[in-house]
């Protein structure tokens, strides 16, 4: 069953860009060979509760990222939804599957050669509709994204680069443009914080905006503000403020 060939609005769920899973290449990684890396992201509500918590686990080769695991635990530890991504067919398009074990929501991606097979289902009693989608060349989803900033990171963090991607969404089966600027932070020069929004006018009415911080040397990300891959307890859309912790 395809996907609707046309969509009035991005989902603030869907455009969660799964950023928020990704993790940062940590600096010890780049002498070569295979690196594992393990952190936490601790996504806290408008009210500054935990809202869930995140466990990555990173594969590197020859300091590239190849593999992505990340567990997401409610506020008592309980695993309430699972991401894996690989990202040996396409750096900024990984082959991922997202799934939420509360609701059944599916998503995800895979490469063909320069088509990329996208399925989802909104809930357990939905069914799952799949579509094939040309891949271009500035095509990033998931958390390509994340590989995307890391790699331009010095770019954006010099005058007043923009930079423009095709945000391919499983769910709508579609992709959007968005574009991709630094934020003045006079009082952090270590650190590139990046906003991410709509192209489209007309999308910026009803699409997220999100805000990235990296620590510039390291190319870590560190905090990250807006729209949650993940749905609230109430199946709603919701906002999250995530802090990244690293091992010394």
């Amino acid at each position: 069953m395809p996907f609707p060939k046309k969509s009035t609005y991005l989902n603030a769920a869907t455009f969660g860009v799964l950023l928020l899973a990704d993790a940062a290449l940590p600096a010890w990684a780049m002498s070569g060979g295979q690196q594992e890396e393990v952190f936490k992201g601790i996504a806290r509500d408008a009210q500054g509760e935990i809202a869930y918590i995140e466990e990555h686990r990173m594969i590197y080769e020859n300091g590239r990222p190849q593999r992505n695991e990340t567990r997401y635990l409610d506020a008592t530890g309980k695993e309430i939804a699972v991401l894996t991504s690989n990202f040996t067919a396409h750096p900024y398009v990984p082959n991922y599957a997202f799934e939420d074990h509360r609701f059944g929501r599916q998503d995800g991606t895979f490469v063909d050669g320069r088509w990329v097979k996208v399925y989802g289902r909104a809930d357990q009693n939905a069914p799952v509709q799949q579509n094939m989608v040309r891949l271009e060349n500035d095509m990033v989803t998931g958390q390509g994204l994340h590989v995307f900033l890391r790699d331009h990171l010095n770019e954006l963090a010099e005058g007043d680069t923009i930079k423009q991607v095709q945000f391919l969404v499983p769910m709508e089966g579609r992709d959007y443009t968005f574009r991709i600027r630094r934020l003045d932070t006079p009082s952090d020069p270590g650190t590139v914080t990046v906003n991410i929004e709509a192209d489209s006018w007309l999308l910026r009415l009803f699409a997220p905006t999100l805000e990235a911080r990296y620590d510039r040397a390291s190319r870590r990300l560190l905090s990250y503000q807006g729209a949650s891959n993940l749905l609230g307890a109430d199946r709603g859309p919701q906002n999250v403020t995530i802090t990244y912790r690293y091992p010394e």
